[in-house]
């Protein structure tokens, strides 16, 4: 069985690299620079060529928010696993086995030149739309697929089999292979969004989709409906009366929804609260390993100890990596009933964790009500350049999960050290008398 092609969205879970390791070599080029360790310059160059040339036609002919410059790490590590994954921004990160992974696909099984398309198809969605949790995980893969097949299309246009070391008909990855995909019998969620895509674009042109983009950055999305300022949103950007039913049939398969639960938030003021509360946990306060998750979260599930009872404050043992200064951005705890739907939702700036060694971060929160079960989810959006890694020790109670709001959700591998602490309103003891 031939190897798999590069996984290139950052869907899975994974241990990412850091920005501390420094790549031995350098290519530059008018846009991109290339730093890379272990494979030949004429690969660094052509990769450099591929990602200058998709980056220009995503500007010239798409109309595209693209950087001035992007950045890409080329790692080779007989130890690692091939993967080429994005920051939402201006750098690519490829991680191959040797050398021979960047050979054409017929020898390696990998489509190097697609999957750089795809990643500059990916930072021009991402860019314009950086709060995208709205959006499904097909809806985004599906946007980088088609995006990323036009791009192959103008690169082999533009440059031919000498783009590259290898020289191979890369043509046949592009549109031609999606449009195989399409006429099959099952295609696969990401095609078929892409499909989708495809039919804006037809509709709106390919420099109608960027403003369209750009209008969904400023629309206020309510997580728990996002579709209705998407919509009013789409309508304002573009007058076509062709959108309004490409919208009822896209929204389906692109708006992932967070649904919001039967149990109504209900908030108390500290200085009506006891002094004192319970913490409640499922570790064991030793951390054997830490994880970044892309594509999901981290939740784990509780038990208040009967009566009336208010989340205030959690723990939790991690810690951030990518860039020395943190994120300008926020990360998300949410308070969930036992279905994993919205409580609440407590945004929280990437500061609070340090980019050192895991500790115990306090996280305060408004006081909150829980019901008798609940979840508590985190959610940090983390690409190959910022994150949190959050500690789990050696054994799952069955109560920590790889989930976010809305998702089913999957057992994880240890209990997540996540603590939390919850408070009574004064005078609901039945043992004291009320003031």
């Amino acid at each position: 069985m031939g190897r798999l092609p590069i996984a290139f969205a950052v869907t899975t879970l994974f241990g990412l690299l850091t920005l501390d390791a420094v790549a031995e070599q350098i290519y530059r080029s008018d846009h991109v620079v290339v730093r890379y360790d272990g494979i030949d310059a004429a690969y660094a160059r052509a990769i450099a060529d591929a990602v200058d040339g998709a980056r220009s036609v995503a500007v010239a002919s798409f109309g595209c928010d693209m950087p001035e410059t992007v950045h890409v790490t080329v790692t080779a590590d007989p130890k690692g696993r091939t993967r080429l994954f994005n920051d939402g921004q201006d750098r690519l990160s490829l991680t191959v086995e040797s050398q021979r992974d960047l050979h054409k696909p017929e020898v390696s099984g990998i489509f190097t030149i697609y999957g750089f398309c795809h990643e500059i198809g990916h930072l021009a969605m991402y860019r314009p739309i950086r709060d995208h949790g709205w959006m499904t995980s097909h809806g985004a893969e599906g946007w980088a697929h088609y995006m990323g097949s036009r791009l192959v299309d103008e690169l082999w246009s533009a440059k031919g089999e000498r783009l590259w070391p290898d020289p191979h008909n890369y043509l046949a990855h592009g549109a031609q292979r999606l449009e195989t995909q399409l006429s099959g019998e099952k295609p696969s969620p990401a095609a078929q969004a892409a499909a989708i895509w495809k039919q804006l674009h037809q509709i709106v042109g390919d420099k109608g989709v960027a403003p369209v983009f750009k209008s969904w950055r400023q629309a206020d999305v309510d997580p728990a409906d996002p579709g209705a300022a998407l919509r009013k949103a789409l309508l304002a950007a573009n007058p076509d009366d062709r959108l309004a039913d490409w919208w009822n049939k896209a929204e389906p398969a692109l708006v992932f929804v967070r649904p919001a639960s039967d149990v109504s938030a209900r908030t108390i003021s500290r200085a009506d609260l006891e002094a004192k509360g319970v913490d409640l946990s499922h570790d064991d306060g030793t951390a054997v390993g830490k994880k970044s998750i892309a594509g999901s979260g981290h939740a784990i599930r509780f038990e208040a100890p009967g009566g009336d009872w208010y989340l205030t404050s959690l723990r939790v043992h991690g810690s951030r990596y990518g860039y020395p200064a943190p994120p300008k951005e926020n990360f998300h705890v949410w308070l969930c009933d036992e279905d994993l739907k919205v409580i609440a939702d407590f945004a929280m700036p990437y500061a609070k964790f340090r980019r050192a060694e895991p500790r115990w971060v306090p996280l305060r929160v408004e006081p909150t009500n829980v019901p008798a079960r609940f979840v508590v989810c985190l959610g940090f959006n983390p690409t190959g350049t910022k994150g949190v890694y959050v500690s789990y020790d050696s054994d799952n109670s069955g109560n920590s999960l790889y989930a976010l709001p809305g998702q089913e959700g999957d057992p994880a591998e240890g209990d997540w050290l996540v603590r939390v602490k919850l408070q009574q309103a004064k005078g609901t003891d039945p043992l004291k008398l009320p003031e």
